[in-house]
């Protein structure tokens, strides 16, 4: 997923890997620090959840996130919605590509 598509994924409904609704694509961005990017879940009554793009796909009108959502309601926070710390950014790599 390149930054030059990811405005076209916002709005796309978000589903993990058990199938669950996590809510819809609200941003991509990329951070200018790593160079990675991220997608940003919207979530109704929770936080939104920040992801690696990387291991986000996309299927029609759909966007995966493989892992179950009991998974992702552990994962980490980050404070600011278009940049990522140095410290946020090891936090979400080591959380999200454990065992890649």
């Amino acid at each position: 997923m390149t930054s030059s598509v990811g405005l076209d994924l916002v709005g796309l409904a978000a589903f993990s890997r058990d199938g669950t609704k996590l809510g819809k694509l609200k941003d991509v961005f990329t951070d200018g620090e790593s160079s990675s990017e991220y997608v940003v879940i919207g979530r109704r009554l929770m936080r939104d959840l920040v992801i690696p793009a990387d291991v986000v796909e996309i299927e029609g009108e759909r966007a995966l996130v493989p892992f179950a959502s009991s998974f992702l309601n552990s994962a980490p926070a980050v404070k600011a919605k278009r940049a990522v710390s140095a410290e946020e950014h090891s936090r979400l790599e080591a959380f999200y590509h454990v065992g890649a």
